[in-house]
């Protein structure tokens, strides 16, 4: 809960009290919270800023006429013949963008392979140890802790599709979009309702992204302790 609150302070640059997020048990109760922090601004709208900006960074890396880049547009549709080095440019000018992640299949093979390693190789070491003596099981050891690092080095590079909550463009947009600065209390009702609303998705967003879980497992009345076991 606490890392939760974090992030929360961090997306939408408030500072919460204390005592009050003690008190809030649901994520509705949360976004209210930051919507009470967030300062009166007449700025022009931030999502428009994003999505203009990423639109043209893939244009340029694509070549694609600008009118098929879209809102509902799937973003691996832009980027055929593979993502990883394209997605790479883009994180260099936005490090917001989602990384890349594997298959769950892959992730399952690493997490065997990891396995494995922690239990098998104890074992060697020792053998090689008392057999060969002490250089070679110190060489053992070596080459393990070396396995290890590209195991480690491997896990955080093989991903080469995007998360499940970024696949098209508008999603990639409110994903990395700045909060609007104009409050809840004042503008246009329409602005005010817009605001509440992307406040919103944006804690059930981080709530979600922190407690391993699905987008629609964490709803507005969701209760972090009963529902989300958020302690």
């Amino acid at each position: 809960m606490v890392e939760i609150v974090m992030e929360v302070e961090e997306r939408f640059s408030v500072k919460l009290n204390d005592a009050a997020c003690a008190q809030a048990r649901t994520v509705a109760d949360l976004a209210a919270l930051v919507l009470a922090q967030l300062p009166r601004s007449a700025a022009p709208c931030p999502t428009a800023r994003t999505f203009f900006e990423l639109r043209r960074q893939m244009v340029a890396l694509t070549g694609v006429d600008r009118r098929q880049v879209r809102p509902t547009t799937r973003v691996q549709a832009l980027f055929p013949s593979g993502l990883r080095r394209p997605w790479r440019t883009l994180r260099q000018a936005n490090p917001r963008l989602p990384p890349l992640v594997a298959s769950s299949a892959v992730d399952g093979t690493m997490l065997l392979a990891t396995a494995l390693m922690v239990l098998v190789s104890p074992a060697a070491i020792g053998i090689a140890w008392a057999r060969h003596g002490a250089a070679v099981g110190a060489l053992a050891v070596l080459l393990a802790a070396v396995a290890a690092a590209i195991l480690v080095r491997l896990s955080t590079q093989v991903g080469w599709r995007l998360p499940p909550h970024a696949q098209t463009v508008g999603d990639i947009v409110r994903f990395t979009s700045p909060i609007s600065p104009i409050s809840p209390m004042h503008g246009r009702p329409g602005t005010r309702l817009l605001t509440q609303l992307h406040v919103l998705e944006e804690v059930r967003r981080i709530t979600a992204s922190h407690l391993g879980l699905p987008l629609e497992k964490v709803r507005a009345d969701s209760d972090f302790l009963k529902d989300l076991h958020a302690g």
